[in-house]
């Protein structure tokens, strides 16, 4: 993969994060510019020891790395663009109510993908942040993981964190059918609504 740096078009995505739409040869794709206090704390060799492991994992459920750029002090990922945005936007955003068999759709392709990180992929990845922000969904309404992090060979517990990640996943699976935010201090529970 080559070393290029991409030029910002279009605007900002409105999800949280440094998150800009772009096209690279005139596909559409979506930018993440990597926040400047984590390149200060990370030397440029762990960097492309990440970049090695992002670029061996092709999986169906996990959002694909296209290409990076690592110079003049930036660190940027390109990622394929996720057009229907995240799976909060769906849930908690206002955006279009999930039908019942889309959710459990989303819900087992995720799994599916939370698996594939813990099984399949050597080292493990465990995620480290499994929560509806992270799970976007493609042009086919299709759940696709993102943003989760690396567990480098000297961890001890890899146990604990796959369980911790099955944890949160499981949390995702309330939202999902319950239709709310895993924590919301303004929610009576006298009754559950769903969208």
């Amino acid at each position: 993969m080559t070393n290029r740096c991409l030029t910002r078009q279009g605007s900002e995505n409105p999800n949280p994060g440094p998150l800009f739409n772009t096209s690279l040869l005139n596909e559409p794709d979506l930018v993440k510019r990597v926040n400047a206090a984590t390149i200060i704390h990370t030397n440029s060799r762990e960097f492309e020891m990440e970049l090695e492991i992002l670029c061996s994992v092709r999986h169906s459920s996990i959002v694909n790395l296209l290409g990076y750029c690592a110079e003049m002090g930036e660190q940027i990922l390109v990622y394929e663009l996720m057009p229907h945005r995240t799976l909060y936007d769906h849930l908690h955003g206002g955006l279009s109510c999930l039908r019942w068999n889309l959710r459990l759709k989303i819900a087992m392709q995720a799994a599916k993908g939370l698996e594939y990180l813990h099984k399949e992929v050597s080292p493990p990845i465990v995620h480290r942040d499994v929560k509806c922000s992270n799970i976007l969904l493609d042009a086919d309404w299709g759940a696709r993981i993102v943003d989760f992090g690396l567990l480098t060979p000297n961890k001890k517990d890899l146990n604990g964190d796959v369980t911790t990640d099955v944890y949160n996943f499981g949390i995702v699976l309330l939202e999902i059918l319950s239709g709310r935010k895993a924590y919301n201090r303004d929610c009576t529970p006298s009754s559950i609504i769903i969208c």
